[in-house]
C-alpha cells in the first residue's frame, strides 16, 4: 500500500518541527538517490527524535534512507523504495571527550573535519582519512566503512570504533560496545553495523579511540617513466623496513590531474608513488632519505615537499577522486596486495576498451584500486561490458569490484556489488530479523537487501 505522505508529514512535523520537514522541489534538489526523489525529508535534532521519526515511518510503512554528508550516497544499488530521507546534519554535538584516555563520543551527524579541529587541541587525532573529509560525517564514516590512504598503517573503521548507539527499524534505541579501550562487550554488534549502509538501522552516536598526533609528518612523491617501474618500487618498499603511513599509486591520467595541484610541471606518460611519513623528526628524516634513494635507484625522480607544503600536498593526494564531477563512474577494486598492480593495469585497459578516460589510483600496500571513469561518446552499454570484464578479472583474483558511484543507467545494467563471497544467507536472515517490513534503505545493499 502506498505511503500516505500527507499524514506522515503531519506526524514528522509534530516530532521535529514544521521547519525541519521538506518535500517537493526542496527535497528533490539535494536528496535524490540514483534519480529517485524522496517524498519527504526530515531533520531530527536529537537522538530521541531520530527514534521517533523512525517509529513513525515504520508505522506508516515508509522506506527510509539515512543521509549524513552525502559523500557515499552513490554506493549501492538504486533504492527499491524511497519515501523519507532522514538527514542527520543537526546531530553534530560531542557527547563525551576524554583526552587523558584518548576517547571521544560524538553524534553521528558531526563532520570528521569538525572532530579533528576539536581533538587536535589536545594533540590527538582519529587517523581515518577518507576523501572529502570535510563533508564526511561520523555516522556515514561507519555506515559506509570509508577509509583513505592511511589505512596502510592505521587500518579502517573497525580498528578505531569502540561503540555506537543505533536506532533499530522499529524505533528502539540500542547501545553496542563501550566507551573505554579495554571494553570488548558488544564488539560483534559493532561489526554488524560497520558498512551496513543503513539497512539494519540508523547510527546516531559513535565512540572512537584516538591517537596522539605524530611529532612530525612529511610527504614525498616519486615520479617514474612507466607503471612497471613504479610497481617495482612498491615491492621494494613492502619488502623493506620502511614504514610509511600511506603509499599511493597514480597512473598517467590521474597524475596529470594531480601535478598542477602540487605545483609540479607536467610529465606526460609518467606514473607516480606518493608517500606519507609520520613519527619522530629523526625517523621521518631518515625515511625521507631512504625513499628518495629508492625512487632514484628505481629510475624515478623523488620530490620532497617543504614542511609548510606537506599537509596541503597530501590533501590534494587523498582528495584527487573528488575533483571531477558529472556523470562519472567510480569503482573500488579490491584484491590480494600482490595483484594490485595487475588490477590497476586492468582498470586502465577497461577505460581504453570503452573509450573512457580512466583515472586510476591505488592504496599500493593495501590491495585497493580506485578507478574513476569519465565517459566518452560511446553508449553506456560499452562501459557496462568493460566493467563486467574487469569484475570477472577481480573476482578471479579472489577480489571484488564495487560501484561506489555511477549513473542510474549503468547501475541498471550492472549490480553495484557483484558476487558476494559467502554469508549472504546469514545477512538476509539478519535483515529479516532486524527489519521485517523492509523499511531501512531497501534494495541498496548486497543481494538487494
Amino acid at each position: 500500500m502506498p505511503t500516505d505522505h500527507g499524514a506522515l508529514r503531519a506526524r514528522l512535523e509534530e516530532i521535529v518541527g514544521a521547519s525541519q520537514v521538506a518535500s517537493g522541489a526542496a527535497a528533490a534538489a539535494a536528496f535524490a538517490v540514483d534519480g529517485q526523489v524522496p517524498g519527504l525529508v526530515a531533520r531530527p535534532g536529537t537522538q530521541e527524535q531520530v527514534a521517533q521519526v523512525v517509529r513513525a515511518c515504520a508505522g506508516a510503512g515508509a522506506a527510509m534512507v539515512p543521509w549524513g554528508g552525502g559523500t557515499a550516497m552513490g554506493l549501492g544499488n538504486a533504492p527499491a523504495r524511497l519515501d523519507v530521507v532522514v538527514a542527520m546534519d543537526r546531530l553534530d554535538r560531542v557527547v563525551e571527550w576524554d583526552p587523558a584516555n584518548l576517547c571521544v563520543t560524538a553524534e553521528a551527524g558531526m563532520r570528521l573535519a569538525a572532530l579533528e579541529e576539536l581533538t587536535i587541541r589536545e594533540k590527538s587525532i582519529l587517523p581515518l582519512d577518507p576523501p572529502a573529509g570535510r563533508k564526511v560525517t561520523l555516522g556515514g564514516l561507519v555506515a559506509a566503512n570509508q577509509s583513505g590512504p592511511g589505512r596502510l598503517l592505521y587500518g579502517t573503521v573497525r580498528d578505531w570504533l569502540l561503540g555506537m548507539r543505533v536506532v533499530l527499524p522499529d524505533g528502539e534505541r540500542v547501545h553496542c560496545g563501550g566507551r573505554v579501550i579495554k571494553n570488548v562487550s558488544g564488539y560483534d554488534m559493532n561489526k554488524l553495523f560497520i558498512k551496513s549502509l543503513g539497512t539494519l538501522g540508523i547510527i546516531t552516536e559513535v565512540t572512537f579511540k584516538l591517537l596522539p598526533v605524530p611529532a612530525r609528518r612529511a610527504a614525498a612523491i616519486g615520479l617514474f617513466p612507466d607503471a612497471p617501474a613504479a610497481w617495482k618500487a612498491v615491492q621494494q618498499v613492502l619488502g623493506s623496513f620502511l614504514l610509511p603511513e600511506a603509499l599511493e599509486f597514480f597512473n598517467p591520467a590521474a597524475l596529470a590531474l594531480l601535478l598542477p595541484e602540487l605545483g609540479i610541471p607536467a610529465m606526460p606518460g609518467a606514473c607516480a608513488l606518493a608517500v606519507s611519513l609520520a613519527g619522530s623528526p629523526e625517523t621521518v628524516q631518515r625515511q625521507i632519505r631512504d625513499f628518495t634513494a629508492l625512487f632514484t635507484d628505481g629510475g624515478g625522480k623523488g620530490v620532497t615537499f617543504a614542511p609548510d607544503h606537506a599537509a596541503a600536498a597530501w590533501e590534494a593526494v587523498r582528495n584527487l577522486r573528488g575533483v571531477p564531477s558529472g556523470t562519472r563512474i567510480l569503482a573500488q577494486i579490491s584484491g590480494p596486495v600482490s595483484r594490485t598492480g595487475a588490477l590497476a593495469a586492468a582498470a586502465e585497459k577497461a577505460g581504453e576498451t570503452c573509450g573512457c578516460q580512466a583515472l586510476v589510483t591505488a592504496h599500493a600496500g593495501s590491495g585497493v584500486v580506485w578507478a574513476l571513469f569519465l565517459p566518452g561518446p560511446q553508449p553506456d552499454t560499452a562501459l557496462v561490458e568493460a566493467l563486467k570484464e574487469l569484475r570477472t578479472e577481480a573476482e578471479a583474483a579472489e577480489g571484488s569490484l564495487v560501484l561506489q558511484e555511477a549513473p542510474p543507467a549503468v547501475k541498471r545494467g550492472l549490480d553495484a556489488w557483484g558476487a558476494f563471497m559467502g554469508g549472504l544467507g546469514m545477512m538476509r536472515r539478519l535483515k529479516a530479523e532486524f527489519d521485517p517490513r523492509g523499511v531501512c534503505n531497501p534494495g541498496r545493499f548486497v543481494g538487494a537487501i
